[in-house]
């Protein structure tokens, strides 16, 4: 069952755990001690999560059932249903900075965004996996995304591990298309702009992309190519060159010259489209909600960057590094990684294994054959094999992520918003863009 802990108790215990490390020093406290054992002589295992839902609750009994020499305990700082407070967050981050930092938090982690998972493992607080993972003999590289378990590396090593992720993607109206020439290898947005330009010039009603504000383009293309405007560790920024307010302005004109709109568009009246792709059942649910014959594509990318679709983990989990559990830390991780459990249909998301995003995916290819599959609007579809094999092909490539600050996105496009409703010029607004991202991050 998974344990309540409310957040002032957890904020009070912590901080007398901190005061009880620096107090009493010693080579226990360096290294974490000695594993707990229960009163039943099992060994026990923490695995602090922000809130409770039912997968926590079956991983619990399904590990325990595997690992009867395990007590494995979630301690959730919210429970299932719960809204987070004006302030909880905060408050969360303070508790978790300094579990860490006393060297007594609990054995497993869950790494949520906005948490600074770069600090933690510049300052050894978070375990490297890479060698538990080489020889653990239970784990099929060749079943398992590894391009996906690359790109989140950190510092050339494995410090958390992702039970599922989603994926930004990029669709194209496949018809619309059909003669277009686009290299998706080398496109930027430079030529996106032309090639949509053309495509759209003279059709009434047609644009580029549609229900799409120029801010919030802004900052999906600053994400995108986060690590190129943003460098976290020497805390430094480049919002105010030339190549950034360029950006701007192209990304104004397009707007300016009818190209892109933020209004909605009739279906099969717009381009492209970039979307989240939660689940395998989105590779349809998707892609055929905007356009009647999708096409997936690279997205349009500077010549330094990938055009892939991104990789977002919807939660990671790390194992801290004095954890005097390692051991039993790791075969936790290992089942998250099992075939038995990246198939628990509590588990959200596409799996880390192949074998089970092509089983899902396989099954929802035979409904449609049969007539029989229907999106959730209710409409039946006809989709073609090649679009589950484009998809297949391009997941096996994805290879961008990075660990983003939500407050420099939100920078991003209040200033740039200021520009594009013509109350500050493109180089203002880089400069103070510039300037807001700088003092957040030297914080």
């Amino acid at each position: 069952m998974i344990k309540r802990v409310g957040l002032t108790t957890v904020w009070a215990v912590l901080i007398s755990m901190a005061m009880t490390a620096c107090s009493t020093g010693g080579d226990e406290a360096e290294i974490g001690g000695k594993s707990e054992v229960n009163e039943n002589g099992k060994t026990v295992l923490t695995l602090s999560v922000m809130q409770a839902t039912p997968f926590y609750t079956a991983l619990e009994k399904k590990f325990e059932a595997k690992h009867m020499d395990i007590d494995l305990q979630i301690q959730a700082y919210k429970q299932a249903g719960e809204e987070l407070k004006p302030g909880e967050w905060e408050e969360y981050r303070k508790s978790m900075n300094t579990a860490l930092l006393s060297g007594k938090g609990s054995d497993v982690i869950e790494l949520l965004d906005g948490l600074p998972a770069d600090e933690y493992v510049e300052k050894g607080l978070l375990l490297n996996m890479e060698d538990l993972m080489n020889k653990d003999d239970t784990l099929k590289p060749d079943n398992m995304y590894m391009n996906v378990l690359n790109a989140i590396k950190q510092k050339g090593g494995t410090y958390a591990i992702p039970s599922e992720f989603y994926l930004r993607a990029f669709i194209g109206d496949g018809e619309l298309l059909k003669d277009a020439q686009i290299n998706e290898q080398t496109w930027t947005w430079q030529d996106f702009a032309g090639i949509a330009k053309q495509l759209t010039q003279g059709k009434d009603g047609l644009y580029a992309m549609a229900d799409y504000t120029p801010d919030m383009l802004m900052q999906e293309m600053t994400i995108d190519s986060y690590s190129s405007y943003v460098d976290k560790t020497a805390k430094k920024a480049k919002f105010d060159t030339p190549e950034f307010v360029s950006l701007l302005k192209q990304v104004k004109n397009m707007y300016d010259e009818g190209v892109m709109t933020a209004e909605p568009a009739e279906r099969d009246k717009q381009l492209f489209y970039s979307a989240v792709l939660r689940e395998p059942a989105d590779v349809v649910n998707v892609t055929h909600t905007t356009f009647s014959h999708p096409r997936l594509l690279q997205k349009p990318h500077s010549l330094e960057q990938s055009g892939m679709m991104r990789i977002i983990p919807s939660s990671r989990f790390a194992i801290r590094a004095k954890t005097p559990s390692q051991l039993e830390a790791w075969k936790l991780l290992s089942y998250l990684l099992s075939e038995e459990g990246q198939s628990m249909p509590e588990r959200s998301g596409f799996s880390l294994l192949k074998s089970v995003n092509e089983q899902k995916l396989d099954e929802i290819k035979k409904q449609i054959q049969a007539g029989t599959y229907k999106l959730p609007d209710g409409q039946s579809i006809q989709a073609a094999d090649e679009e589950f094999t484009r998809f297949t092909q391009l997941l096996d490539l994805a290879d961008q992520y990075s660990i983003l600050d939500g407050k420099v996105i939100s920078i991003v496009g209040e200033e740039s918003l200021a520009f594009f409703s013509g109350q500050k010029s493109a180089e203002e607004a880089a400069g103070l863009i510039q300037n807001r991202a700088i003092t957040f991050l030297n914080e």
